[in-house]
């Protein structure tokens, strides 16, 4: 009888100790703070566009768009990992050569003081750095096919905002996703 008690303690801490280990090890995901879709001829800016393609690529000028998204950074991200996932669900779009270039975005705006004056300083020229390519199925997890400067696994900007703009590659792409819910997304990894 008492070796039946030690058995059932001894199964019951073996099996709670993997839930624990596994919640030490579980990532924190960061959501966009805030979306912002560009036109690129008239330089128009669109935030929280929801419902709407946010990127589109189709030869015809008026109709071309980039998508900004920001990201904050709080101070508990210090000294960890970061990783960019882009990920779409079935009722998302993703047409033409699926594919994005990545780019950092050297002047974010912040999502909580946003104003249509600020447009006339989102331009083009705040695009920085570019960091890679992505392939992006529906549905389905983004799949860097190129890569730059470390990304998509970088050290987290802990207290930071940062931006990141994704634009079409190739002569025709147009993918939208649920704002908040798919796209993208940082993974804070221990």
């Amino acid at each position: 009888m008492k070796y039946l008690a030690l058995l059932a303690s001894a199964a019951t801490a073996a099996l709670a100790a993997p839930a624990v280990h596994e919640a030490r090890q579980a990532n924190t995901i960061i959501y966009p703070a805030g979306t912002y879709r560009h036109w690129v001829q008239s330089g128009e800016v669109v935030q929280d566009p929801q419902d709407q393609l946010l990127i589109v690529k189709n030869g015809n000028q008026a109709e071309e768009t980039t998508t900004f998204v920001t990201f904050e950074f709080d101070q508990s991200t210090a000294g960890k990992t970061c990783e960019l996932l882009f990920e779409l669900w079935d009722r998302d779009v993703s047409t033409g050569t699926q594919e994005l270039d990545v780019f950092t975005y050297s002047d974010p705006p912040n999502p909580r003081s946003f104003a249509p004056a600020d447009v006339a300083t989102l331009t083009a020229k705040s695009r920085d750095v570019h960091v890679g390519r992505i392939q992006v199925p529906k549905p389905g997890n983004a799949t860097w096919i190129q890569s730059y400067q470390g990304w998509p696994r970088i050290p987290c900007p802990a207290g930071q905002l940062i931006g990141v703009e994704y634009v079409g590659a190739g002569d025709n792409v147009e993918v939208r996703w649920d704002i908040g819910v798919t796209g993208p997304r940082f993974s804070v990894q221990d």
